[in-house]
């Protein structure tokens, strides 16, 4: 089997293309996160002057733990939902990179395909059991991805679930 010069640039445009667009979902999360971060710190710096100013114009003891306690439950909550948007955002980038290697994956496949193809025609008389051989190693083990690849994802969703009941749970807990 020969390799023409316009497969392999073909193939190499190809890879850098994937590159490149991994690489822009992956800035594209980071800013993502890093627009969180600097929303939750103004808001942090905001809360903490006014509860300054709250407490500086208590008028004693009870006003200034008052104003404590008022701010530990929406401070808790904040938490969370800061908690649960980066979830989101690393949860999305994870998504749409599994995305890239799952078409990255059945790209592969076919080409082993096509080479066992390939090779089968091209194989001398007799060879015919070691191609189907080959076939059908390669069918077992893109079986075996296949399975790992579901217990995967549903391991995924009950993670996202429990993390989900968790939080309605803290949060109903909470009020």
């Amino acid at each position: 089997m020969t390799v023409k010069p316009e497969d392999f640039a073909a193939a190499q445009k190809a890879s850098v293309e994937t590159f490149f667009a991994i690489t822009n979902k992956a800035f594209e999360s980071m800013v993502k996160l890093t627009n969180l971060n600097i929303a939750t710190a103004k808001d942090a710096l905001e809360q903490a002057a006014d509860l300054s100013g709250q407490a500086l114009s208590a008028k004693d003891a009870q006003g200034f733990i008052a104003v404590a306690n008022g701010a530990a439950q929406p401070s808790a909550e904040k938490a969370l939902a800061y908690s649960k948007k980066v979830y989101e955002i690393a949860s999305t980038a994870q998504a749409e990179l599994n995305k890239f290697a799952e078409a990255q994956i059945a790209h592969n496949n076919q080409q082993v395909a096509q080479f066992l193809d390939t090779a089968a025609k091209n194989a001398p008389q007799g060879s015919e059991a070691v191609v189907s051989m080959m076939k059908s190693a390669v069918a077992s083990a893109n079986s075996a991805y296949d399975s790992l690849t579901k217990a995967a994802k549903q391991a995924v969703e009950i993670a996202e679930t429990n993390v989900n009941n968790a939080v309605k749970a803290s949060t109903t807990k909470s009020k």
